[in-house]
């Protein structure tokens, strides 16, 4: 369903949290995310809500004609020809920073690479970010964008490739020693991870960041899974919430009443 624009982390939150085995997909934007829903993403990472927070990123503010958004890149040209001087947020770099315990980006004309990326993101236990470029048609898609088809496609860099192995599925893998890393999810299901890139360590924030900087001042656009945390706690994990999903559980459950509500207050004196 459609949330408040700008708020849809708080929406997700208040779901997930009176129904913890619910899956939530939450698509959002990057004039959303990144301007005035900044502060939502922030803490929704923070928290590490169990999520899939999925960010239709193309540069620019399509429903009022083509302004840059906060993630348009330096030097970016605009359709009516204005040049971009600000800096942009850089979405993963930015949820590596803040904590997110899975970032990938992906390329909206790439399905083989975008398809296992989202399953991934599901299965993962915790706020996964997918940066998603998904280039506007109408308002930047011609020269002198960088958040186009053509400059995409001729600046990706994939740094590792990810498929996605249901629990219930046989593994097999046909590479060579040390060019696959098999990542178990909470769930059961595994991500087999191929290294295009001998340098790329996706377990580290540290060298995430430095990778994502160094192929930036390439003028390369990094994509894959970026960086991946299956041992961060999650929001249930964090708030010691019960088994039984709150949606579930009857008045009395919920509301012990006023004795036990003073009795709480006493142990906290």
């Amino acid at each position: 369903f459609n949330s408040v624009h700008g708020r849809m982390p708080s929406v997700a939150t208040g779901a997930i949290a009176a129904n913890r085995d619910l899956i939530c997909v939450g698509v959002s934007g990057d004039g959303d995310s990144l301007s005035i829903g900044f502060g939502q993403f922030g803490h929704v990472i923070r928290r590490n809500l169990n999520m899939l927070y999925l960010i239709e990123n193309n540069g620019v503010y399509g429903l009022t004609k083509g302004q840059f958004s906060a993630s348009a890149d330096p030097g970016s040209v605009a359709k009516k020809g204005e040049v971009n001087q600000m800096q942009n947020i850089n979405t993963v770099a930015t949820a590596i920073s803040m904590g997110a315990s899975f970032v990938a980006r992906a390329f909206s004309g790439d399905r083989e690479q975008l398809v296992p990326l989202i399953k991934a993101a599901i299965a993962h236990r915790g706020c996964a970010v997918l940066d998603v470029f998904s280039p506007c048609v109408t308002f930047n898609d011609h020269h002198g964008s960088t958040k186009g088809y053509a400059y995409i496609r001729e600046h990706l860099h994939h740094a590792v490739d990810a498929d996605l192995i249901m629990k219930e599925s046989e593994i097999t893998v046909d590479y060579g020693p040390g060019e696959t890393i098999p990542v178990k999810l909470f769930d059961g299901s595994t991500i087999l991870l191929k290294k295009l890139d001998a340098e790329y360590d996706l377990t580290s924030r540290p060298a995430a960041l430095a990778y994502l900087e160094k192929m930036r001042a390439k003028g390369l656009v990094v994509t894959g899974l970026l960086f991946i945390d299956e041992n961060l706690p999650e929001l249930h994990d964090i708030s010691h919430t019960a088994q039984t999903p709150l949606k579930d559980m009857d008045c009395a459950e919920l509301n012990p009443g006023s004795a036990a509500l003073e009795e709480l207050q006493r142990s906290m004196k």
